[in-house]
């Protein structure tokens, strides 16, 4: 989903380059968005090489003549789009004096063009009075794609200067069109303080889908945080990502977000009413197996009640023997999470999970994981003590000991 949503804003840009309305470039839907912004790269490279020598003579011209007039020329004269294209062949401190005497709207109007790999020294030196006028006007415009473009060029005393003009939607919206998605995180670390706000406007104007692939651009620790922060909101709040991310079938991004929340996030989120939806949880357990995001469920599984963690167990118990066995290798850090899940369900679903138990080298570390602060998971195999297989019954007598659950090793050690 996130995926198609970053596809669609590279098309926007490459549109932008050529001049056409990205509508007349759908047919590029089913390209990556890498792909995409290479193929615009490369068109950039060529309209640029092409035009280097003339942009090169009318640098030489502006040189010639006083700096107000080289504005007026620029304004009156070459446009918005040429002056755009000199901008990076002329000196850049003379560039920015130029700059200076051009009214905000001219100035924005050449933003929209500029090539910020050309004129990256140039939005360097910008003063935070301009960088906050030109920003001011495209906001106006709701010219993200341009902000998105130039955000990754600018120095953050400019972005400083630029993000007092963007409300919190707007800075959203930036951020899903950064020409350099690894930027995503540096601008976050400048709006920490603005992201509750972000959060209620994402709530407010239903742009949970936007904020979904913003997660797709920012690493585990800013995804973490983000997601901290919405599980502080009003359970409304809340319910809205839940519902959004289940009607746009994102659990996928979801998943390994919620795998490095804090445990009150993680524990907030188990009681929403969408996660105790079976449907919900079942089709949770198809993409944590399907995405290789098992691990990344576990987390959340500790905090959901005995119905939850069923439903999904009964799901994960659908694969066959050697898949489940790869499950609960890969799950033996969570052990603690793993065999209660495992054990919530009855019959031969339980049986078939204690028979590839015994039979597994990992068992000792597997169960050598179980602590003394998970009562109810031991508590549930004395309750099976009657079906678990010898080895694993030693195995587990011998922990609970360790743990100082005599109590517990005596009931699990009855006839061994």
């Amino acid at each position: 989903m996130s995926s198609v949503r970053h596809t669609v804003a590279e098309i926007a840009k490459l549109g932008r380059v050529l001049g056409v309305d990205p509508a007349d470039l759908d047919f590029l839907a089913t390209q990556t968005p890498s792909a995409i912004k290479a193929f615009r790269d490369q068109i950039s490279d060529e309209m640029s090489g092409r035009d280097v020598l003339r942009m090169q003579r009318v640098a030489a011209a502006v040189k010639l003549v006083p700096k107000p007039v080289a504005a007026l020329v620029a304004e009156k004269a070459l446009g918005p789009a040429l002056a755009a294209a000199v901008a990076g062949a002329v000196e850049p401190a003379r560039a920015v004096a130029i700059a200076e005497s051009l009214s905000p709207k001219f100035l924005a109007d050449a933003t929209v063009l500029l090539d910020p790999k050309r004129a990256a020294e140039v939005i360097a030196r910008v003063p935070d009075t301009m960088a906050a006028e030109v920003a001011r006007e495209l906001i106006e415009r709701g010219d993200y794609l341009t902000m998105g473009r130039l955000a990754g060029a600018m120095p953050e005393s400019v972005l400083w200067a630029a993000l007092p003009q963007a409300a919190d939607r707007d800075i959203l919206q930036v951020g899903l069109h950064l020409e350099d998605s690894s930027q995503a995180e540096r601008l976050l670390n400048m709006v920490t303080d603005r992201v509750p706000g972000m959060v209620t406007a994402m709530y407010a104007e239903q742009q949970w889908a936007d904020a979904i692939s913003l997660l797709d651009l920012i690493g585990p620790e800013q995804r973490a945080r983000m997601a901290d922060i919405v599980a502080e909101q009003d359970d409304e709040v809340l319910d809205g990502l839940l519902t959004a991310v289940t009607e746009l079938d994102a659990w996928d991004a979801l998943l390994p977000v919620a795998a490095d929340m804090a445990i009150t996030g993680l524990q907030r989120l188990a009681q929403r009413p969408v996660m105790h939806d079976p449907a919900t949880l079942t089709r949770v357990s198809d993409i944590s197996l399907a995405e290789g995001l098992w691990l990344d469920l576990l987390p959340l599984v500790r905090h959901l009640d005995t119905a939850q963690q069923r439903r999904i167990a009964e799901r994960v118990l659908a694969e066959d023997d050697d898949a489940l066995r790869e499950l609960i290798v890969l799950a033996s850090p969570e052990a603690p999470t793993m065999l209660p899940l495992a054990l919530s369900v009855d019959g031969e679903p339980r049986t078939r999970v204690l028979i590839i138990l015994e039979g597994m080298p990992e068992l000792d570390a597997l169960v050598d994981l179980l602590d003394s602060g998970h009562h109810d998971a031991w508590q549930t195999l004395v309750a099976l003590t009657a079906e678990l297989p010898e080895r694993v019954r030693k195995l587990l007598v011998v922990r609970a000991r360790t743990c100082g659950l005599d109590e517990v090793a005596s009931a699990l050690a009855a006839d061994v």
